[in-house]
């Protein structure tokens, strides 16, 4: 089995668990009105939010990468515009998250439930742009080996 194929699907399986973890977390117990009575912990939100914020400032160079990859292998420009919407969005959610954290800075405010949903959606916006990529790229590639 490929190295990255294992790789991807570990991913896939730790995301799928943290997916599961954050839904507990988002459907409170009866009576609930805080995260403190829903079982949430704050340790729990410190490392969900260093997670997506590890995971979203290390796959921005691979996006931007990517995206230089379809433009030379010519993805048409709807797929690129919908990256970059893509794209957009993360980086605004990743903005707002800086506005709303403590003085500016997330890595001060990783305990806060507000900035963790923010850099969450940031994240999974930018996972979804540079998916978009990638498939339009092995796409273009399959194409041009059945031209040749």
């Amino acid at each position: 089995m490929n190295v990255h194929i294992l790789g991807e699907t570990m991913r896939k399986v730790v995301l799928a668990i943290l997916g599961v973890l954050l839904l507990g977390m988002a459907v409170p117990q009866a009576g609930a009105v805080s995260l403190r009575t829903s079982g949430v912990s704050p340790t729990t939100i410190m490392m969900l939010t260093y997670f997506y914020y590890r995971n979203y400032n290390a796959l921005l160079p691979e996006f931007n990468a990517t995206y230089q990859k379809a433009v030379e292998l010519g993805v048409d420009n709807t797929t690129l515009s919908r990256a970059i919407e893509l794209y957009t969005n993360a980086t605004t959610f990743m903005e707002r998250a800086t506005e709303v954290s403590a003085g500016g800075n997330i890595l001060a405010s990783l305990g806060s439930y507000r900035v963790m949903i923010l850099v969450r959606n940031a994240y999974f916006t930018l996972r979804d742009a540079y998916e978009v990529l990638t498939t339009a790229i092995q796409n273009a590639t399959v194409e041009n080996v059945t031209r040749s």
